[in-house]
């Protein structure tokens, strides 16, 4: 199998406001942006992989949200994990996009320091910090894709 790109799509039941969120709030790089008969939407660029964010058309707008994915109750339905270099950099880095962005900063179970926050749609987004691996789980993991071979 050949994978080419990984992609997450969210139907947003306001797409200005959802746009607006990734672009703006967070500084992903929109990649392509469209608006056809059947809906509008959105690409931005999340590390590795691809966020799609689709809406109602436009001629829609005046219309209220789009109902057809709304996310509610305690449980989330989806969330978008980022792994970052340092959780706390990326919550004083968006801080100065949106000094009230919701959320804060506090330490998992397992002691990694995450920051998570949400969208306009109530999607959680989490600011996840990257491990340090140290110098006996590095050997493990280079034990294991050796196994596989070169």
């Amino acid at each position: 199998m050949d994978i080419r790109q990984f992609r997450v799509v969210l139907r947003s039941k306001n797409f200005d406001l959802t746009r607006h969120f990734y672009e703006e709030v967070l500084g992903l790089p929109c990649l392509e942006e469209w608006s056809r008969e059947d809906g509008r939407g959105a690409l931005f660029q999340a590390g590795e992989a691809v966020l799609e964010v689709h809406g109602r058309p436009a001629a829609d707008k005046g219309r209220g949200w789009d109902e057809g994915f709304d996310y509610q109750g305690p449980e989330q339905k989806l969330t978008l994990s980022l792994v970052v270099p340092s959780a706390e950099k990326a919550y004083e880095e968006l801080l100065l996009r949106d000094k009230n962005i919701p959320g804060g900063l506090h330490r998992d179970a397992d002691g990694t320091l995450v920051f998570r926050t949400h969208d306009p749609d109530g999607v959680q987004v989490s600011f996840r910090q990257a491990a340090e691996l140290g110098p006996e789980r590095q050997r493990e993991l280079a034990r294991a894709a050796s196994a596989y071979g070169p």
